[in-house]
């Protein structure tokens, strides 16, 4: 056989070898044959020594580098089949690639095993409040394509039919249209399933399983999640996303905005939001906070079962006012401040609870607040809605019952004292 013939087959019995031709003719045809067989180089008779010793040193360099590549992409599938994680690669909503870890946990020997027992990886999720699975107007799939990067709750049976409650993550590949790689972390040792439970949710019980929360920040810590936290200034809401940096013992660091920090400064407590929370987590104790790093670090942290962000209507604290409250036709003598105002209700600090005072009983509230340098005078008739006993005194919420136009002053006022409160924390940001 000619050198060519044996090119191909010594490519046929070992492709990665260097194969270096030298020949005395300059054949372009056998040269473009040579090139679809992979040959190293071309040498031209006679050899000069020089040229040669480069050519096989170039060799040498790939040769190395090609066993160098060989050995990290063996340790990257071994990487990739046995971390703790359960990782997928997408094309679309079919899973092209994935590794051992998620093989044993279905107990299928293929993907396309998978494919053909169960179809669509969301034929698995199982249905649990606040969880992600199919719904009639929305697939899995949809959902997680258009929310890169964001944590979902997911509920699956693996091949010893457990109940396993497992964090998923999607990401596209940016340089790759239509693919993306799809990950599941094995939650369920940490107990943070009846977390999610609506009824369990609201009970003392699980507001006060503060083991189950922080184990639920480290995942969220772990995947490089992005909160949100809130705070009001003066009943003005600041919202801005975070991310947690670290979750102590006993307290939690997260990274801001430097807007946030200012917030969290006047307000000295936050509230952290995020669709990976069974409900909100409130901080109330500010540890410390690094303008310069924008970092915070929180104590006393617990669920609750209401949010203020939740809230339908603004809610401001008025600047310069007074307020009196008649019950029946007694004037109320204890010290009256408005905590907060809305066009719905009025939250009134009081410095003792009034006699016989309980939820739906009618009052009047007569309030003078300033607009534009005037007073604006609102009297009108409201319900008790609820107490909250304080320290020191109380806060008691009313809802207003205006009579038809009797509003329309309010919305001006709130209108103005809103804008007065932005202008006013700007000034604080620069300060």
């Amino acid at each position: 056989m000619d050198g060519l013939e044996l090119t191909q087959k010594i490519k046929e019995i070992s492709p990665q070898t260097k194969v270096i031709i030298m020949s005395a003719f300059d054949d372009k045809e056998n040269l473009h044959k040579g090139i679809k067989l992979g040959v190293a180089d071309f040498l031209s008779k006679p050899v000069n020594v020089v040229e040669l010793t480069n050519v096989l040193h170039t060799a040498v360099l790939e040769i190395i580098e090609e066993q160098n590549k060989l050995i990290f992409y063996t340790h990257l599938k071994s990487v990739f089949n046995y971390q703790s994680s359960m990782v997928m690669m997408l094309q679309d909503n079919t899973p092209i690639i994935v590794n051992q870890m998620m093989l044993d946990f279905f107990g299928v020997e293929s993907v396309k095993e998978g494919l053909v027992e169960y179809g669509d990886l969301g034929n698995r999720f199982l249905e649990h409040s606040g969880f992600l699975y199919n719904k009639l107007d929305k697939d899995w799939f949809a959902e997680v394509s258009t929310h890169p990067s964001k944590l979902y709750h997911v509920k699956v049976k693996n091949v010893k039919n457990e109940i396993r409650h497992l964090i998923l993550k999607y990401q596209k590949l940016p340089e790759k249209k239509d693919f993306g790689i799809l990950s599941l972390d094995d939650v369920t040792e940490l107990n943070l399933l009846k977390l999610f439970d609506a009824k369990q949710t609201m009970s003392d019980e699980n507001i006060q399983n503060t083991e189950a929360m922080f184990n639920l920040l480290k995942v969220i810590q772990r995947n490089s999640a992005k909160i949100s936290l809130h705070n009001y200034y003066k009943g003005l809401s600041i919202t801005n996303d975070a991310i947690i940096v670290d979750v102590k013992a006993d307290s939690i660091v997260v990274k801001t905005s430097y807007l946030q920090e200012k917030a969290v400064q006047f307000e000295k407590r936050t509230l952290i939001v995020s669709e990976a929370l069974p409900s909100s987590i409130l901080c109330e104790d500010v540890v410390q906070i690094g303008l310069e790093n924008q970092s915070i670090e929180f104590k006393k942290i617990h669920f609750v079962s209401s949010s203020p962000v939740q809230r339908n209507t603004i809610r401001l604290t008025p600047e310069q006012h007074t307020a009196s409250l008649f019950i029946g036709e007694n004037k109320f003598q204890g010290e009256v401040r408005i905590e907060d105002i809305s066009l719905d209700a009025i939250k009134l600090n009081l410095n003792a609870l009034p006699a016989g005072l309980v939820k739906d009983d009618e009052v009047l509230i007569d309030i003078v607040l300033t607009m534009d340098k005037k007073p604006l005078i609102i009297n009108t008739k409201a319900i008790m809605l609820r107490k909250i006993e304080n320290k020191n005194s109380f806060s008691v919420v009313f809802l207003f019952k205006f009579k038809d136009g009797a509003k329309s002053e309010l919305v001006k006022y709130i209108t103005k004292r809103q804008m007065a409160i932005i202008r006013e924390f700007k000034g604080l940001q620069n300060g």
